[in-house]
């Protein structure tokens, strides 16, 4: 009997460990960019830099507070340039691209539009503010791996 409660003991430890450990280590700074009227897209990479959580901020859209893990696609030979694709169905969309410090957001059905390119601008009083780790909980828990 005492060695299936020290079993169990062992197993309430170890479990919360494992899950934790599926949390990638994010970097340590991130990036904002301003839209017109209220909009902001946050965006977080991961220490790894191959994803990154991607969140949209003050837009009268369904998709206002939404994050995203999206994966990070660099151009050969243009490291400012920076595709976020989101895959979903089996397809892969671009929702966020960054050339230098521009943006563009690819939004669907905003204005009448299907997929509407917002242009958007780089703010470093912004970015200082950005919390990639708070950025990785907010997508956790919309997504459902966090309560």
């Amino acid at each position: 009997m005492k060695l299936l409660r020290l079993f169990h003991l062992v197993l309430l430890i170890c479990v919360p460990l494992a899950h934790a450990q599926e949390r990638p280590e994010m970097a340590k700074y991130g990036a904002a960019y301003a839209g017109p009227e209220l909009l902001w897209v946050y965006v977080a990479h991961n220490k790894a830099d191959d994803h990154a959580v991607v969140k949209l901020q003050g837009i009268n859209h369904p998709l206002d507070g939404r994050t995203f893990w999206a994966e990070i696609r660099y151009h050969p030979g243009h490291p400012e340039r920076i595709s976020y694709i989101v895959r979903k169905n089996g397809a892969e969309k671009a929702i966020f691209f960054v050339n230098d410090n521009t943006g563009a957001l690819y939004l669907p059905n905003w204005r009448g539009q299907e997929r509407a390119e917002i242009r958007l601008v780089y703010s470093r009083d912004e970015s200082l503010h950005v919390q990639p780790e708070h950025l990785l909980t907010d997508h956790e828990r919309q997504s459902g791996k966090r309560e």
